[in-house]
């Protein structure tokens, strides 16, 4: 698999790191964003996975504000 190869740490799960980096990236960490456009550059199966996890979080977030509107109701 070539997203595990292209991964700095083999011990840890590929997918832990992408999440990781998402997440960084999404709070503003500029070096979080750079290396993770350099691995989905180097990897079409990463950039599928990081387009997963962007769906995920965007369905969680737009579930935390529904929640939080009903909440006040």
């Amino acid at each position: 698999m070539s997203a595990a190869r292209a991964h700095p740490e083999p011990d840890r799960d590929w997918k832990d790191q992408l999440v990781e980096l998402h997440v960084l990236a999404a709070n503003g960490d500029k070096a979080a964003a750079s290396e993770a456009e350099r691995w989905m550059a180097d990897d079409p199966e990463v950039r599928k996975a990081w387009a997963e996890v962007e769906a995920t979080c965007d369905r969680i977030r737009g579930s935390e504000g529904a929640g939080a509107e009903g909440a006040g109701s």
